[in-house]
């Protein structure tokens, strides 16, 4: 827990933090339940409001002595706009995250890799130093991959199919809320999937396909169908495993708990377990214990493809 002391008394220097638990010393989280009990989490609802009360766009999370090169509006439907910053060591992370979600689906040198998302989305940012500025090397340079992105509005399906055709990728990323609208489109114009690309990968911030909806989009497009989890608050990425079929993240990039909630409206106090990230790694905007908007649990580690990343149920 050494270097998440580290990571409090950096984050302390940022005014949302320091009101939280400004003096709070390194011996507070000596140990995992230390960290769990005196760290409050933080929620996308406080964000909003921070950001509201002091007008700052990055709700006072930026850390002092900390230059923002880049920065992203976070994609959230909130009725104040937020915002994340970024500078060269935490973009490096942040795209050694993606590279390992790509490595997980078995991606390498001159693969071609369509991405059908904005480009305010981490898949797309990430991808390439093409892209982003300051980005020294995206997931696709440091894979050797051939990245194409396009905008990935649900209106525009038929471009979307217009790109597998073109480009035929390995992998197709494409966006959850433009999933419905490109089936539709595959199924009027005839087409067999497994022509064009291997799988899809559907991708949403803080969002994820049930099951029952990921069965019913691999049946009717014929390929498989895994999901990326994002949580742009923190910067978090997890990739399903096509073995295991768990989310896998990393344990040198983040600290993942899953915590049990109440839930306000049940009157019998039945709780839901959630999701709470630490980002080790973001320094311009650190965040600490998250409380995320997704349901899960955490599983033992050991899957073949990962032996030591953590697993995640959803």
């Amino acid at each position: 827990m050494q270097p998440i002391g580290h990571l409090i008394q950096h984050a302390s220097t940022a005014p949302f933090y320091k009101r939280r638990f400004g003096s709070l010393g390194t011996d507070a989280v000596s140990h995992s339940k230390g960290f769990a009990e005196k760290i409050p989490t933080m929620t996308l609802e406080e964000l909003v409001a921070e950001k509201i009360r002091s007008g700052d766009p990055y709700s006072l999370r930026c850390a002092k002595g900390r230059l923002p090169l880049v920065v992203f509006q976070l994609e959230y439907d909130t009725e104040t706009a937020l915002y994340v910053a970024l500078d060269r060591d935490d973009l490096k992370h942040y795209a050694e995250a993606l590279r390992r979600c790509w490595s997980l689906l078995g991606l390498k040198r001159g693969d071609r890799v369509a991405i059908f998302d904005y480009g305010t989305s981490p898949v797309s940012y990430l991808a390439s130093s093409l892209f982003t500025p300051y980005l020294k090397q995206g997931a696709a340079d440091l894979l050797g991959c051939l990245p194409i992105c396009n905008d990935g509005v649900s209106h525009m399906a038929r471009r979307a199919v217009d790109i597998l055709r073109l480009v035929r990728p390995r992998v197709f990323f494409i966006r959850n809320d433009c999933l419905q609208p490109f089936t539709a489109e595959v199924e009027r114009e005839g087409l067999r999937l497994s022509d064009y690309t291997l799988f899809l990968v559907a991708v949403e911030n803080e969002s994820l396909l049930s099951k029952t909806e990921q069965g019913a989009f691999e049946r009717k497009l014929g390929v498989p169908v895994y999901r990326l989890l994002r949580m742009d608050a923190a910067m978090f990425l997890a990739m399903e495993c096509p073995e295991c079929r768990l989310l896998h993240s990393w344990q040198d990039l983040y600290l993942v708990e899953s915590v049990a909630e109440r839930i306000e409206e049940q009157v019998d106090n039945e709780k839901e377990h959630r999701l709470v990230i630490t980002n080790r790694f973001a320094r311009t905007c650190p965040t600490l214990r998250y409380l995320s908007q997704i349901k899960g649990s955490l599983e033992p580690a050991g899957c073949p493809r990962g032996p030591k990343e953590y697993r995640i149920a959803t």
